[in-house]
């Protein structure tokens, strides 16, 4: 969203899973709710290049939306009690389900490395082939970042290692790690 005085806003907005399509297209039913307005202030990090800058701005959109969805990790694992339309309480355990968003995003989420694909493990050169790859899983990016956070000596060489294995190399601690279900966060992300 594009604001006066040059200034933009990244709006994050949730739903329930279960509700109708119909009642999603329609913003007078407010079926999606705004949570949040994220900075994407583009003075970040002036005095770094253009891979650092880069590298900074994905950490602090993974950083915003850990505060953002924080209190849904706890939830998701012990429950809470929530008032039904019917007016009876129940004890609920909401989990993130589905991240919807555009190619850009959604490597940006699942710390895909741009070209690749966020959903399977093609590599540039495997997509559009037709042949099917292994699914990108939650454990194996987290395995692969912390694993090259332990040998690499630079922010560059933490990339060019995590490259390797098809993974951005930008963030360090991905907003989804620890949530309940984790692999359902990054394989439903939809191509819009």
């Amino acid at each position: 969203m594009q604001y006066s005085g040059n200034k933009t806003a990244y709006p994050v907005y949730m739903t329930l899973g279960n509700l109708p399509r119909s009642l999603h297209w329609r913003p007078s039913q407010h079926a999606c709710v705004l949570v949040t307005y994220l900075s994407v202030s583009k003075s970040v990090g002036q005095e770094l290049t253009k891979k650092h800058k880069s590298a900074r701005i994905q950490q602090i959109f993974h950083d915003s939306m850990h505060v953002v969805l924080e209190p849904l990790k706890e939830a998701g694992k012990h429950g809470m009690e929530v008032v039904f339309g019917d007016g009876y309480v129940r004890h609920v355990y909401p989990i993130l389900a589905c991240y919807v968003a555009d190619y850009p995003e959604q490597c940006l989420v699942t710390c895909a490395k741009y070209g690749t694909c966020p959903k399977c493990m093609a590599s540039e050169d495997d997509l559009g082939k037709g042949e099917a790859s292994q699914r990108r899983a939650q454990r194996t990016t987290l395995t692969v970042i912390k694993d090259n956070l332990g040998v690499s000596t630079s922010l560059s060489n933490f990339q060019d290692h995590c490259k390797q294995h098809l993974i951005s190399g930008a963030v360090t601690c991905p907003f989804w790690d620890g949530f309940p279900l984790w692999v359902s966060v990054l394989l439903w992300a939809d191509i819009r």
